[in-house]
């Protein structure tokens, strides 16, 4: 075999093994929700939602344990609170599966939707028939974006259209039933008397999640259940916590091992300064779906210090590169 054959293969096998590592993370980032806080970090955008309180027992199992209205008053006095928005509800059942299938009714507001969802499939509801269901329901009762489906709430069966499917799959230890979002007179009409079932709460510049998480739980005492964003998002399944980081782990080898395959093997300059900055990227999203995964909020300033190490380590490495393969010979 010729010497230019051997590097041709050499170089189409570091990028094989590049772009099968970028999948393997990209597939990572999406399962732990990373992809979405990355995004949001990185440009710059705040999340309306810090943390949430909820109340104790919850999610129940027969019934959805339900906040006193005197929750909001005493929450927009702790200090570090920027704004508290409500999330009100109840019970309802899904028609047509055997048994009423138990969802809850929520009355959507449309800021908290966009916050409280990574993506959604479809669009918002508009109009007081159309609803938004969350994934994990869809899926296990194979609905899709523009069904119609029958609700039972309030004594009576109402028809609704999916218009939208939100992307996050929840946290299992939290979403014992599934969800359907509706316009807020929508849901009133169906529900009947909405209860205060949750309370998302934006934090003040300057004031860090955890923070006001410790804030909110000593100020409310043991009736409450604070959660950070993240914490809420975390998946209580060991599967869901487990794979992401290990996709990402497993790709970001697959990406260095194609960096340092090309490094070694003497390939052109600029093919090993590309895999060089993949290489970065990879080491900094594979950061990001670890601390996801662990229910860490993903903030600017750990990525930044990640990427920019290995930034540095990748220059210095390119910088030395004669220097060392004149040494190995």
């Amino acid at each position: 075999m010729s010497g230019t054959s051997r590097h041709l293969r050499a170089l189409a096998g570091c990028v094989i093994a590049a772009v099968a590592g970028l999948f393997l993370i990209g597939t990572g980032l999406h399962l732990s929700g990373a992809g979405w806080h990355l995004a949001r970090c990185l440009s710059g955008d705040e999340s309306p939602i810090d943390a949430a309180v909820l109340p104790a027992g919850y999610p129940g199992l027969e019934t959805i344990p339900t906040l006193p209205e005197t929750t909001l008053t005493e929450i927009r006095a702790v200090p570090g609170v920027a704004a508290a928005m409500p999330v009100q509800g109840g019970g309802v059942g899904l028609v047509g599966f055997g048994s009423l299938v138990p969802l809850e009714a929520v009355a959507l507001d449309m800021a908290l939707l966009s916050a409280s969802a990574p993506g959604m499939e479809g669009e918002p509801p508009h109009g007081a028939s159309d609803a938004v269901l969350d994934r994990r329901t869809a899926d296990q009762l194979h609905l899709e974006v523009g069904e119609t489906i029958m609700v039972h709430g309030n004594g009576a069966n109402r028809a609704f259209e999916i218009t939208g499917v939100t992307e996050s799959r929840g946290n299992p230890s939290l979403d014992v039933r599934g969800t359907i979002g509706l316009l807020p007179m929508a849901a009133a009409d169906l529900v009947g008397d909405l209860e205060l079932e949750s309370v998302q709460v934006q934090a003040a510049p300057g004031v860090d999640p955890g923070e006001l998480r410790d804030r909110l739980s000593a100020a409310l005492g043991n009736d409450y259940e604070v959660m950070t964003h993240a914490e809420m998002l975390a998946s209580g399944d060991v599967t869901a916590e487990t794979l992401p980081p290990v996709l990402g782990v497993v790709g970001s080898l697959l990406v260095v091992g194609a960096a340092l395959t090309s490094y070694m093997g003497r390939q052109t300059t600029i093919t090993t300064s590309l895999l060089m900055a993949t290489t970065v990227l990879s080491l900094t999203a594979t950061s990001a779906v670890i601390v996801a995964s662990a229910g860490v909020e993903i903030t600017s300033v750990p990525i930044m210090v990640v990427a920019a190490l290995t930034a540095l380590a990748a220059v210095a490495a390119m910088v030395l590169r004669p220097r060392i393969l004149s040494n190995i010979g």
